[in-house]
């Protein structure tokens, strides 16, 4: 075998191993692709069937929260806001009628509160 056919045969090997190596290149991408296009449709599932009940129970949760807040301040913060309210305007109507409030501002030198 002289120096031609030699480096002919190494060619010839690369070439193949080349070939071969591509090949299984592809193999493997197929592979991956195929178990990736697999494990996207297992998600899928599992969102469809364990996440969207989730979510939903904690709308409703939240719903229910923000009816019980409206109700809250509908039934205890807006009467007692509404009764202060009355208590003062009924302090100060007093306070005007009894003369109170003119002297309280004379003696305090007319700062004003």
């Amino acid at each position: 075998m002289n120096l031609q056919d030699l480096r002919d045969l190494i060619i010839i090997i690369i070439g193949i191993t080349g070939i071969v190596t591509l090949f299984v290149a592809l193999v493997v991408i197929l592979v991956v692709g195929l178990a990736t296009r697999g494990l996207i449709g297992t998600l899928q599932t599992i969102l469809r069937g364990e996440v969207t009940p989730i979510l939903e129970s904690i709308r409703q949760t939240t719903d229910s929260a923000r009816g019980t807040a409206g109700f809250v301040a509908e039934t205890t913060a807006k009467p007692i806001i509404r009764v202060y309210g009355i208590v003062a305007g009924a302090r100060r109507v007093v306070a005007v009628l009894t003369g109170l409030a003119g002297r309280r501002r004379r003696s305090e030198g007319g700062v004003n509160r």
